[in-house]
């Protein structure tokens, strides 16, 4: 009976200790995942920022002013700016808050790059030939702020 017992102990123990075990490399896996698609925004922010700031420039040296197009230079501009304020926010009792902002952030500057290209499109196809490397890379980046959206928001 009672090495019955100490079986039950020992069996009990063991499979308390495997699961926590697992438990701990889960969350350990997740948290990563979260810091890949986090930097996976980050980089993509940048990148559509460089990208944008090329059309800018490409647009300007060709002395066109679209108000369009400055409207969602500023909207990218902005995006940006919220989404690095958040992830400077993401520390302690203010996590919430950064992440929300990120959120924001990157919803802005992702509907800027709609607007952006609609409006290079606008002003014709010399001025998109110019600018097709640039808005390669928004686009890339796009697919990038996406997709660490998604491993950060949801660990896949």
């Amino acid at each position: 009976m009672q090495n019955r017992s100490r079986f039950l102990a020992t069996s009990l123990i063991v499979i308390l200790s495997i699961g926590v075990f697992a438990i701990a490399g889960s969350l350990q896996a997740a948290d990563q995942g979260m810091m890949e698609g986090q930097k996976a925004m980050m980089e993509g922010a940048k990148k559509m920022m460089d990208g944008n700031k090329i059309i800018m420039d490409t647009v300007a040296k060709k002395g066109i002013k679209d108000p369009e197009l400055t409207a969602a230079g500023k909207m990218m501009t902005e995006g940006y700016n919220m989404i690095t304020k958040g992830e400077s926010m993401m520390t302690g009792s203010t996590m919430a808050e950064g992440q929300t902002m990120v959120k924001k952030g990157a919803k802005m500057m992702l509907d800027a790059q709609k607007m952006t290209s609609a409006a290079v499109t606008k002003l014709g196809p010399e001025v998109v030939r110019e600018c097709t490397i640039a808005l390669d890379s928004c686009t890339y980046a796009e697919k990038q702020i996406k997709e660490g959206a998604l491993e950060w928001f949801f660990g896949f």
